[in-house]
């Protein structure tokens, strides 16, 4: 039978969330949607200190003590801990324990400190591609959610009071940057990200719209070609097609000049090719209520957690609840990023996670990388290695057996396969719920399970533009965006943790629950303010803010700034020396030196002053930047085939803990 996904696993946990920050309403939401009792207090002097989980925001300002007094992180801490009687979650733009701990962030600077603006350019002339919105601000809220649920995981195993330290910039390179930060850390020649597999790749204009496609497989290249018929007789293979993308893309966009986009998107799904229309958020939301959805951005239907459940009863499911976290036992058998980041979280946080993989048809990270210092081999993908760290093993032939899982063996089981291969291997919703004793099925999908949408393909910026996101974001010259990066991806990893942790933690099971998770209504949700008859231009000069970047002549690095009052653009002016920009529409770029006749570090200087800035960073600067290779967000892995490497780590830590070692990704056997 069908229910609403609102739960009641977190039923007695009472959490007090401190002010109305961007984050914290996601979080608050998030947390009242599995269950919990959120009381909203305003400042700290409200706080309730019997409450189970208390959250606060020092991302853009400081938590004012109830004395009024304005702490240091340090005297911060010292509050916290005569204060906390359980967990504690605080959210930083840095973190708490280092150099930067007094400092602030804005969304757009922490896009910029997460290396997401960094790889969102359309050339050096250009100020980057800002995404409309909080987006950066949402997804450390639905962090704040997961470091939350750890720590009542960690008090529930018998720890003493908790404190969750989440760096916001930390958490932004964690999964927004996931794949450029593998490529980075693991020395890859050539350009990171999804894209460089693809032929064709990127939106393409129709008569009514426009399409994002992107192949990456050889046999959507197939599939592709096929469509478009002779004019591509003469490439006959996908490598054949990326040496040449020029001519093919010109091909894809003849054939779909003269075809509506929902035609051009129909006309390539159905033949296997992810294709997907740019959709304003509106007409996505339309289009999936059309379908048979349950979806609604602004109705009380208006979930921070969407999701479409089936759920079949269980007569034994009594006692099934309450595990520790170190006793669940969860399946990863998805593949590419969204699954399989959640499976490697999961697993640094204690969780035994199993990695799924058929030897006949591997993951396509391991079988095209790219590789560590650019060697090929396929326990050398960066990718796959930074995606799958914490897990052990189990491999199959994919000629050995139809059905290669036992599912008594786990607790929840997590997928983001194709509806018929996850039948063939039997992680479908009908297997798992078929089983006599309480699972958890977390099915993730480009666009869900339901109608002609279950079989789209699609990878993150098809879905991107499916959502709206793409259609609500304008680059430099005011033309159609996207964030250079996967977003859908790495925010439905934190989703599908977020539902694991909570499940985890219900007192008991009577049930067995698919969830079909759809990561454009995840992608929508995100930017559910822009939908309606009264969205705003999510571009419009904001009355109380300047925001803006600059670019330093001596160094030509390049600063994102947000100045959010008079008494900060005089600050920024006696910094600097320079005049703030009178601008008239959002975040223009500047060229303009600094007199500041010191030669400091501008970026170090203007933080000081407590205002939010940020270099723009690339995943490269990341790996270099002294003050993030001190945070201990990159973690040494030690690898029998590979050696020694640095993988992308948990974006919180619990204050006065040791971090906890991180193992290897899962490495196939080699062949004599």
């Amino acid at each position: 039978m069908k229910r609403d996904a609102t739960m009641r696993w977190l039923g007695g946990v009472h959490v007090v969330q401190v002010g109305r920050s961007a984050a914290l309403q996601v979080a608050g939401a998030a947390l009242g949607q599995l269950g919990a009792a959120v009381k909203q207090v305003a400042t700290l002097r409200d706080v309730d200190t019997n409450a189970d989980v208390v959250l606060v925001d020092r991302i853009e300002r400081p938590a004012v003590l109830p004395d009024g007094h304005v702490p240091t992180a340090d005297e911060y801490l010292e509050f916290v801990a005569a204060n906390n009687n359980a967990v504690w979650v605080t959210a930083s733009a840095f973190g708490l324990t280092n150099v930067r701990s007094n400092m602030f962030a804005s969304d757009l600077t922490l896009l910029a400190a997460g290396g997401i603006l960094g790889h969102s350019r359309i050339g050096d002339e250009f100020a980057p591609t800002v995404p409309p919105g909080t987006v950066a601000l949402k997804l450390v809220g639905h962090l704040t959610v997961a470091a939350a649920l750890h720590g009542i995981h960690a008090r529930r195993a018998g720890k003493g009071p908790v404190h969750a330290d989440l760096s916001a910039q930390a958490a932004i390179i964690a999964t927004g940057l996931s794949l450029e930060m593998a490529h980075a850390l693991s020395r890859c020649p050539d350009e990171g990200g999804s894209a460089r597999y693809g032929a064709p790749s990127g939106f393409v204009d129709c008569r009514d719209g426009a399409v994002y496609v992107l192949v990456m497989e050889e046999h959507q290249w197939r599939a592709f070609r096929s469509v478009m018929g002779s004019s591509l007789e003469s490439v006959t293979t996908l490598e054949d097609a990326r040496k040449q993308p020029d001519h093919v893309n010109s091909q894809l966009a003849t054939w779909a000049s003269t075809r509506t986009a929902q035609e051009c998107e129909e006309v390539l799904q159905g033949a296997g090719v992810p294709c997907t229309a740019v959709n304003a958020v509106d007409t996505f939301a339309e289009r999936s209520r059309a379908l048979g959805r349950n979806f609604d951005l602004s109705g009380p239907d208006c979930t921070v957690l969407p999701a479409q459940i089936a759920e079949v009863p269980k007569e034994n499911g009594a006692n099934s609840g309450g595990r520790r976290l170190s006793d669940l036992r969860v399946l990863d058998a998805g593949h590419v990023l969204a699954v399989p980041l959640a499976g490697a979280w999961l697993g640094a946080m204690g969780a035994q996670v199993a990695k799924l993989e058929d030897l006949d048809r591997l993951d396509v990270y391991r079988r095209r990388g790219p590789f560590v210092d650019g060697t090929p081999g396929p326990n050398r993908s960066a990718y796959f290695n930074q995606l799958n760290f914490c897990k052990r093993p189990l491999q199959f032939s994919g000629g050995d057996s139809p059905r290669a899982v036992d599912l008594a063996s786990f607790d929840v089981v997590m997928e983001n396969l194709s509806p018929h291969r996850a039948r063939a291997i039997g992680v479908d919703d009908t297997s798992v719920l078929a089983q006599p004793s309480p699972k958890l099925l977390l099915s993730s999908s480009g666009f869900g399970r339901t109608g002609a949408w279950a079989g789209y393909r699609a990878y993150g910026h098809n879905i991107h533009a499916f959502a709206g996101l793409v259609n609500a974001t304008k680059d430099a010259r005011g033309g159609m965006g996207d964030i250079g990066t996967p977003w859908a991806d790495p925010l439905t990893s934190v989703i599908l943790v977020t539902w694991t942790l909570a499940w985890c933690l219900a007192d008991s099971h009577t049930s067995s629950l698919a969830l079909d998770i759809s990561m454009a209504e995840l992608v929508a949700v995100q930017i559910a303010e822009l939908a309606g008859p009264d969205a705003v231009d999510p571009y419009a000069v904001r009355e109380s803010e300047t925001e803006f970047f600059m670019r330093e002549h001596a160094g030509g690095r390049l600063l994102a700034i947000t100045l959010r009052s008079d008494q900060e653009r005089a600050r920024f002016e006696t910094t600097t020396g320079v005049r703030v920009p009178l601008i008239d529409r959002r975040v223009p770029l500047i060229d303009q030196e600094s007199t500041d006749p010191d030669g400091r570090d501008l970026e170090q200087a203007l933080l000081e002053q407590g205002l939010a800035v940020s270099v723009v960073h690339t995943s490269a600067g990341l790996v270099r930047d002294e003050f993030v290779r001190d945070a201990e967000l990159f973690r040494s892995v030690e690898s029998p085939s590979v050696g020694r490497y640095k993988v992308t780590g948990l974006p919180w830590t619990f204050v006065g803990d040791e971090v906890p070692p991180l193992r290897p990704a899962p490495e196939l056997p080699m062949r004599g």
